[in-house]
């Protein structure tokens, strides 16, 4: 399977949008997303995968829990999709988020919090 009919697919999976849709916001665990989404937490984890090796989803930190477990968390790396339909076939083209300015961005609301965003 291409990439590309790989996206065709996880955007026509009803959990695969779900967990784009609510990682676009806020950054989740596994076991948030099940909660919150009311999807199975095996089910959650096939695909998180998925949407990770595709590049739709990206871990961004991990976290200790109360009981000592590692909790990964979740933020959802594409900014926009566009389907493109011509003689030559259907593509995607898939803008995705420039989180290579992650440290710059953490400096600046350290240094400037009285100012909202990443600009």
């Amino acid at each position: 399977m291409s990439n590309e009919e790989l996206l065709f697919e996880l955007f026509a999976n009803k959990y695969s949008r779900a967990i784009l849709s609510h990682t676009a916001v806020n950054d989740c665990s596994a076991s948030q997303l099940s909660q919150e989404l009311d999807i199975p937490l095996a089910t959650v984890y096939r695909k998180l995968k998925l949407l990770e090796d595709a590049g739709l989803i990206q871990h961004v930190k991990t976290i200790i829990n109360t009981w000592g477990n590692e909790e990964k968390y979740y933020r959802c790396a594409a900014h926009e999709a566009v389907v493109h339909i011509n003689g030559s076939g259907v593509s995607i083209d898939l803008k995705k988020e420039d989180r290579s300015d992650k440290i710059i961005r953490l400096w600046r609301r350290i240094a400037h919090p009285d100012i909202k965003g990443d600009h």
